[in-house]
């Protein structure tokens, strides 16, 4: 199997790629594209890590709120209530970004970057 038939096949089943990465990914090697767009899925992979972890922190602290709201004022669970509906608006904004896995498509692009890295280095 040559290399092209390979970064093909690896675009190909990687699933969360939009179409213009597909379209420039199979087109040629540009290592500055390929760099930028792996730069950008890791960033997006720490977001998404992020706001899971603050959708864990969440059902957490509905859970408490549901226990102890009865046993506060009427202010104390007024203020309660509202941090609570800022932090579900804020994670519904966030939540979008968490629907692929930015981790999984930044490894493949690290790996079609090796296999054209080492493509450079054959021709040489």
């Amino acid at each position: 199997m040559n290399k092209e038939t390979l970064i093909k096949t690896l675009v190909e089943s990687e699933k969360g790629f939009t179409d213009d990465e597909r379209t420039k990914l199979l087109a040629g090697f540009d290592e500055i594209y390929l760099n930028s767009r792996i730069q950008y899925h890791k960033r997006l992979a720490r977001k998404q890590s992020f706001t899971l972890f603050l959708l864990v922190v969440y059902a957490i602290l509905a859970l408490g709120v549901i226990f102890f709201l009865n046993r506060t004022d009427a202010y104390m669970s007024g203020l309660i209530k509202g941090v609570m509906s800022g932090y579900l608006v804020a994670l519904l904004i966030l939540f979008p970004k968490t629907t692929r896995n930015h981790s999984r498509i930044s490894s493949v692009l690290k790996v079609i970057k090796k296999i054209e890295a080492a493509k450079d280095e054959i021709a040489e």
